[in-house]
């Protein structure tokens, strides 16, 4: 796996679909992650390594636990499509993922998380 692939091509699909909504798109030189700033204060970090390990953490607001994160770090969820798990927004809760770590998949599904959940 190519993490700065992965990122690049994460950004450029973040950038292409949904620009209207982006105030800055930060892709790190010397880290692999990509930070997404919305307009509505919403911050979006994507980590992918060369493990075919990734993370997807969506902050809503500065308040403890106002997030939300997909990802296959680890390997202790009791879920069905471990290791591929979903931390809930409050972070209270894990639950099976629709993710897999491939961007092209990944990225709009995400992109539909985070706009569900300002609508709520």
């Amino acid at each position: 796996m190519d993490s700065r692939k992965n990122l690049e091509l994460a950004r450029n699909i973040i950038i292409k679909e949904y620009n209207t909504l982006l105030r800055e798109v930060i892709l790190d030189k010397d880290r692999p992650v990509l930070k997404i700033i919305f307009y509505i204060e919403i911050y979006l970090y994507i980590r992918y390594n060369d493990y075919g390990e990734y993370s997807y953490c969506v902050i809503f607001s500065p308040n403890p636990d106002d997030q939300m994160r997909f990802d296959n770090y680890d390997d202790i969820w009791d879920v069905k499509t471990r290791p591929h798990h979903f931390h809930v927004r409050g972070m209270q809760s894990v639950v099976d993922s629709p993710m897999s770590g491939e961007p092209n998949d990944d990225i709009p599904l995400l992109l539909k998380y985070v706009l569900d959940s300002i609508k709520k």
